[in-house]
């Protein structure tokens, strides 16, 4: 027998991490981590059918995929996995014994050759099979936990689009507030000197100083008294609390502090 009639085996490896039947895993708040790890069969070289590591949420380490599941179907998917994985290993390590014993005898030895290959002939048959019926037992829970995988991610890109979607309505929103005319402003005595308060026409204010006009002052957008306090350069500016109050209420998910920053790019009180 030539040893040329033996196919180079290619490396195999571990297709399951070390995991057994009577590991327990508990979904966290109905879900699991489920990892796909794929493995190359001997003969071919070609990938064979992955298997599915179940592990238990943990940490969100960016590995691995969140799936809904049952505890009843976690312990499935996991007794289908370690039989999976125990069928090619058992098979594996006895083609590899094969081939090793039918690579070691002598060509020379022609009997013993020949007994050692036919001994790897049959073991390659049996190889074959129990690869494919073993792939085939596991089918139906690999396919269900694609089935899951592809679930969760169709769930995280419709949340991902949802956030996007409130994201840009809130944009909008504040854009829109931006452009009311309804604020206003006018210069007042305070004790420590002139300063300009700021209001806003359609919200009754605060505590408005005693000097001030706000009916003086024309409705504007919000860049209005922007554009009116730089030219002013007053020291101080008073911000009108009521307006303040109900601006913030209207904007629901930004203070006006950040909202007048996402407009200007600097603070409201200080224009730094």
């Amino acid at each position: 027998m030539s040893r040329r009639r033996l196919p180079y085996l290619t490396h195999h490896g571990k297709p399951y991490p070390r995991q057994d039947e009577h590991t327990r895993i508990d979904p966290a708040d109905g879900t699991v981590r489920v990892y796909e790890h794929s493995f190359r069969r001997l003969l071919d070289g070609e990938r064979a059918p992955s298997v599915f590591l179940v592990r238990a949420p943990g940490p969100r380490d960016g590995s691995g995929s969140l799936v809904a599941c049952t505890p009843e179907e976690c312990r499935r998917w996991m007794r289908a996995a370690v039989a999976y994985v125990t069928a090619v290993d058992g098979v594996t390590a006895e083609l590899s014994a094969a081939h090793r014993r039918a690579a070691s005898v002598p060509w020379r030895r022609e009997f013993a050759a020949r007994r050692a290959f036919a001994g790897w002939e049959a073991t390659r048959q049996r190889y074959e099979e129990a690869m494919r019926e073993a792939a085939e037992a596991y089918e139906p829970v690999g396919h269900a936990i694609r089935e899951a995988v592809r679930a969760a991610e169709e769930r995280a890109a419709a949340s991902a689009r949802e956030r996007v979607r409130q994201a840009e309505e809130a944009r909008l929103r504040r854009a829109r507030l931006a452009e009311r005319t309804v604020w206003g402003w006018s210069v007042v005595t305070e004790p420590r000197g002139t300063a300009v308060y700021v209001l806003r026409h359609d919200v009754p204010p605060a505590e408005a100083p005693a000097s001030a006009l706000p009916q003086d002052s024309p409705g504007v957008d919000l860049p209005g008294p922007r554009r009116a306090l730089k030219e002013l350069a007053l020291p101080d500016v008073l911000w009108d609390a009521a307006a303040l109050a109900e601006t913030e209420r209207e904007l629901a998910d930004v203070g006006f502090g950040r909202w007048w920053r996402d407009q200007f790019y600097e603070d409201h009180r200080t224009f730094t």
